[in-house]
């Protein structure tokens, strides 16, 4: 069997790279073990194809298995395995079911073809059709056999449970599993039946590693925002009447026998008769927690006693927030009642929600195909604001340009619903609307742009004919069938004798030699198995937010180019955010969900996962203000622009750990003082862009100057003996007399002088709030001296990043980090419920003049600093005993100054904890954010 781009064997293979060594270096360690399950992973375009075929090689040139058999999800990754294997100069691949090869690379559909006719049994195995069976019983009587099972995230959903059973009936069989998204994205029952099919994995290498070795290009992920049309935004503004109508008959104090405000402060804050337990609730109820926190935020409830909103409860409820609150209210008040008002209002609810986007079922409210998620995914300005992009990319690499569009469709099949057929059309979203925006721009249609997918390829006429001329420089019988249809609104199309597996080898050779400098595509053709090295960015305009999706359409622009060495790529995306609904953050969630776990180079030159990569302003759990799209698109334009400062970000050829931290970042924007004062390093503690930071209390108390204790018997005695010097030396009329005299007079004003400046010791600490170093101290030495971190104040690292903000993390291994970064942010939040609370000593700042000399002689003949303490609370993880407990008591004293934490469940803990939760001693805001090392 021949398939189209399958080649004979080449003369020279490339060495190996680093991941590729480790990797095939780790794989041998199984095989000395005899371990027969492997799992690699490896980013789309580090080699993972190479990794497999050299695997396969050395296990048959050892003798270990006679078989290998490569699976992969489509034909074009069946292609790559053809490929491989016959570059290695050995036999030539098989590519049918026969196995009459030493290497096969087959579809994951070869084997999963089931009967029509079969009956429903409990073996997927009896249920294939015969050419499926055909390939098992192959599979069984061939001897030992390699299974390759590349891409296998795929197996997840689709093929996992058929290979679980195909694996069982061959029990001596070796398997590698290859794939390119990250295990941590995986949920618990893939990971389940993952570690089921391949064991653990034997070798994991992350995009920035690889990225950093140099084996991938620099990127950096871009956003464009963008708003509805101004017919789309009056749609979704009447739609937006719907929900706020909703809400406020909610919101009455009149309906339901226990009104909906009511109902929520019994449920989040008890009643006299019964009270909430918030630890409990937030475990059982993560979700529904979360969403009272946020309607806390907009001041419609009180503090639960215990909860300490975060970063992503600073927002006021949105959408999913109501419907989860409004259905907790229904199904355990209103549906529970038998009052017939309540009834009657629950029904009245049910009837309400589809217009907003939800629908009653039978386990309460859930989200429906929204027409307002729609018309914001496939709103007409995306294409618009593509064109956008693609003109400024055009600006700066001129003939370099090789721009990918990715699309979910080439263009609608169905009919649109009848509620949104008034605001969008059939063309909206597809690859054709894109395409014909762009052919129909003069600034964009010199590019050539063309669309290829699973059933058409398309573009301006004058482009498709030296396609069609290009194609008959290798396959003149194939050109000679091809035909250029009529152009309907200037696009046409190549029709003829061919399917994709034809031409999109045609397509790429074109597109990739710049013949055609965009090209638009579905992500389902596109997306996964396809190179293009020539690639210089990527639009993303998909909706797809599976890890796997992600993943692979991030890996379109990644591969190194031998003909573009500096090369640098930008994955774009298209963003479209509604203010006037509240369900107009849909495509920001998505965006979020794209990003969530994949890392990028921040404007500070910093490796971070989520949104904050794109830009350090950015939330993942609220969009930013319309108002700031064109600044933000601006700066995305600018960024783009410096493809030589996004590669001087990625350090290309620097060593690296390739783990993950948690940090910490204090928010600059959000308090009384700028970061710079919150940091406020000691002189000669700045290195580079790091802040240092010294123990305010290194020596105790710093009124204590004197070797003893200034108590008023102190100033009595000290005052008496002065007092009777000064009556001795007048009395005595010598030289004695004097000296005496003067003694009582050193006594007299010295004490004084003593006061004040141990006064004036104590304001300059005990006035002013510790700096995040020193809480970052406090909070590390604690855990390094539980035993809950290995490392102690002497790994912490600080910095003020470009926007003014902290940027705090723990250079230790990853579980240490984030023990620290989980407590740190507990430590500069508000107070919540913790079991332990440590006072800080605080004194006022003093007035100026006589008044404040004498103030600061009182503050240093008293302790008045002990007087009136500020409290903290002791983080949880050191809060849940006494012992480490003390151990932050101790570490507090030396790095901040006060006393002893009391344990807020006794009497005198409580009546503190009562008063001071919900206050915020730090006056900060914080984020966790995790980064790449």
């Amino acid at each position: 069997m021949s398939m189209p781009g399958v080649h004979q064997s080449r003369k020279s293979q490339s060495p190996l790279r680093r991941h590729q060594n480790e990797a095939l270096e780790a794989l041998a360690g199984s095989v000395a073990d005899d371990a027969r399950r492997s799992w690699i992973v490896l980013p789309p375009g580090a080699g993972k194809t190479r990794v497999g075929v050299e695997h396969a090689k050395n296990l048959l040139d050892a003798g270990h298995v006679f078989t290998v058999v490569a699976f992969g999800p489509n034909t074009a990754i069946q292609t790559q395995w053809a490929n491989a294997w016959n570059d290695l100069g050995a036999d030539r691949a098989g590519l049918d079911r026969d196995l009459t090869t030493r290497f096969s690379a087959l579809t994951y559909q070869s084997l999963a073809v089931f009967d029509d006719d079969r009956d429903a049994t409990t073996s997927l195995l009896d249920e294939l059709a015969p050419g499926g069976r055909e390939l098992v019983d192959r599979l069984g009587d061939g001897g030992p056999v390699l299974l390759i099972l590349d891409e296998c995230h795929h197996l997840l959903d689709v093929w996992g449970n058929l290979l679980a059973e195909l694996l069982d009936l061959l029990p001596g069989v070796w398997v590698l599993g290859l794939t390119a998204t990250p295990p941590g994205t995986m949920t618990a029952a893939q990971s389940e039946l993952v570690s089921g099919l391949f064991s653990d994995i034997r070798y994991s290498a992350s995009i920035p590693a690889v990225v950093r070795e140099g084996d991938l290009a620099p990127f950096a992920d871009l956003v464009w925002v963008t708003t509805p049309t101004s017919e789309e935004n009056s749609w979704l503004s009447g739609q937006a009447v719907r929900f706020t109508e909703l809400i406020t008959g909610i919101l009455d104090p009149t309906q339901g026998s226990v009104p909906f405000l009511e109902w929520v402060d019994r449920r989040f804050l008890g009643t006299r008769g019964q009270t909430v337990s918030w630890v409990a609730m937030s475990r059982s109820h993560p979700d529904l927690c979360s969403a009272a926190l946020r309607l806390h935020h907009a001041d419609l409830l009180r503090l639960p006693p215990g909860a300490s909103p975060a970063e992503q409860h600073r927002r006021d409820p949105d959408a999913d927030d109501w419907a989860l609150l409004i259905d907790d209210w229904m199904r355990h008040h209103l549906l529970a009642s038998e009052k017939a008002e309540d009834r009657e209002l629950a029904e009245a609810i049910r009837r309400a929600l589809p217009a907003i986007g939800y629908r009653w079922t039978r386990t309460g409210i859930r989200a429906g195909r929204s027409p307002v998620d729609r018309v914001i995914a496939y709103s007409a300005a995306k294409p618009q604001a593509t064109t956008e992009i693609i003109c400024a990319e055009a600006a700066n690499l001129g003939e370099r340009l090789r721009m990918l569009v990715l699309c979910d469709f080439e263009s609608l099949t169905a009919t649109l619903p009848t509620d949104v057929r008034e605001v969008i059309s059939e063309d909206s979203g597809s690859a054709l609307l894109v395409l014909e925006t762009l052919v129909a721009d003069a600034r964009t249609t010199g590019l050539r742009p063309l669309l290829v997918s699973g059933k058409t390829v398309a573009g301006a006429p004058d482009v498709l004919s030296d396609l069609r001329t290009a194609i008959a420089e290798s396959d003149e019988p194939l050109a000679s069938r091809l035909q250029i249809s009529e152009p309907v609104s200037g696009i046409s199309r190549l029709e003829g004798p061919w399917s994709s597996r034809t031409w999109v080898p045609h397509v790429t050779e074109l597109f990739s030699t710049g013949r055609s400098q965009v090209l638009i595509g579905t992500r389902a053709l596109l997306g996964e198995g396809w190179d293009a090295p020539a690639i210089t960015g990527l639009i993303d305009l998909s909706t797809a937010t599976t890890p796997t999706a992600v993943t692979q359409t991030r890996g379109r622009a990644l591969r190194r180019d031998p003909k573009q060495a500096q090369k640098v790529a930008l994955n774009w995306t298209v963003v479209c955010v509604s203010p006037d609904h509240p369900r107009g953050d849909q495509d920001w969630g998505r965006l979020v969900r794209k990003h969530d776990g994949f890392f990028g180079t921040d404007s500070d030159g910093e490796i971070v996962d989520g949104v904050a990569h794109i830009d350090s302003v950015f939330s993942p759990y609220e969009p930013p203000e319309t108002e700031l799209a064109d600044e933000i698109n601006a700066r995305m334009i600018a960024r783009s622009q410096d493809r030589s400062e996004i590669a001087r970000r990625w350090q290309v050829g620097s060593e690296c750990k390739d783990e993950e931290l948690l940090s910490v970042r204090v928010l600059a924007d959000t308090g009384p003082r700028e970061a710079k004062a919150l940091a406020r390093p000691e002189s000669g503690t700045v290195l580079n862009d790091e802040i240092g930071a010294k123990p305010r209390h290194l020596g105790g108390d710093p009124g204590h100057i004197l070797p003893f204790r200034v108590r008023t018997a102190t100033v009595v005695a000290w005052m008496g003996l002065g007092l009777i010097l000064l009556l001795l030396g007048v009395a005595i009329d010598d030289v004695g007399g004097l000296v005496l005299t003067v003694l009582g007079l050193v006594l007299w004003l010295s004490l004084p002088v003593v006061l004040t400046i141990a006064g004036t010791r104590r304001i300059r600490d005990y006035a002013k709030p510790p700096t995040v170093g020193q809480l970052a101290g406090a909070v590390s030495e604690a855990l390094h001296n539980a035993g809950l971190s290995k490392t102690g104040s002497d790994s912490v690292r600080i910095r003020v990043d470009v926007s003014g903000d902290l940027r705090c993390h723990l250079d230790a291994d990853a579980q240490s980090a984030e023990v620290f970064a989980l407590a740190l942010d507990e430590a500069v939040s508000p107070i919540a419920d913790p079991r332990y609370l440590v006072p800080r000593w605080s004194l006022p700042q003093p007035s100026i003049g006589a008044r404040g000399l004498w103030e600061r002689l009182k503050v240093g003949w008293s302790n008045a600093q002990q007087s009136d303490p500020v409290w903290h609370a002791v983080p949880s993880a050191l809060g849940r005993r006494r012992e480490p407990a003390l151990a932050y008591s101790q570490a507090w004293n030396r790095w901040i100054g006060g006393g002893e934490a009391i344990y807020t469940r006794n009497p005198e803990g409580a009546g503190v904890v009562t008063a001071y939760r919900g206050t915020n001693p730090m006056q900060m805001t914080s984020v966790l954010r995790t980064s790449w090392h």
